[in-house]
């Protein structure tokens, strides 16, 4: 009866070690699934951070308003021109008074545009520019420039451009080129400020010769 008692002792002590043995197995794979699915997680959100960061350093947000028709908050790329904002935005009004734009003007992001319109007193004037509006999606197509603005962009004009303000020579225009250059447009008139040899009184002296659009 002792033999049997001590057989029995043994098969119950078996069985107890191979139902840990199992749990523990389990328990094991269990936290190795959580683990592995933990990681998944992990690089998915790295891989959205990355397109995120991607996207945003090739990609701008420009809000285009006036004489346009269908006015609004639009999404392109960082290289496009406002030729490529006025098709996103279906193209522009009749009343757009295209001799005030450049359709060739680089966007930088955050820019509001505003198409301007023709202004009543003025359309007897611009009678014949009215008609010819009727070319307008060829000349977006091709990339013309109708811009007889006097001022001059300090966001897009060239060295020769920016020699003709008051009181700025090859040194200062190729330093606000390079300023350019390196932080894609200024801001603000006051910006100038930042770059070396331009003051308060050079400032004083182009602030109504220029225009940042």
């Amino acid at each position: 009866m002792f033999k049997n008692n001590k057989i029995g002792f043994l098969i119950i002590t078996v069985l107890v070690i191979l139902i840990l043995l199992y749990y523990n197995q389990n328990i094991q794979q269990n936290l190795a699934l959580e683990s592995e699915s933990s990681l998944n997680l992990l690089e998915v959100e790295n891989s959205r951070e990355q397109f995120r960061a991607e996207d945003s350093d090739t990609q701008i947000i420009v809000h285009l308003a006036g004489a346009v028709k269908n006015a609004g908050v639009y999404k392109l790329n960082k290289s496009d021109r406002l030729v490529d904002l006025i098709k996103a935005a279906g193209g522009l009004r009749e009343n757009a008074d295209l001799e005030k734009i450049n359709l060739a003007e680089q966007l930088y992001d955050g820019q509001k545009f505003t198409i301007p319109e023709i202004k009543k007193n003025n359309e007897r004037k611009n009678t014949s520019f009215l008609h010819s509006q009727k070319s307008e999606e060829t000349m977006i197509d091709n990339y013309s420039t109708t811009s007889n603005n006097d001022l001059i962009n300090i966001n897009q004009a060239g060295q020769s451009e920016l020699e003709k303000l008051s009181g700025i020579g090859s040194v200062k225009a190729a330093a606000i080129i390079k300023y350019r250059k390196q932080n894609s447009y200024f801001a603000k008139k006051s910006d100038l400020l930042k770059i070396s040899g331009i003051g308060e009184k050079t400032l004083e002296n182009i602030k109504d010769e220029i225009v940042l659009q």
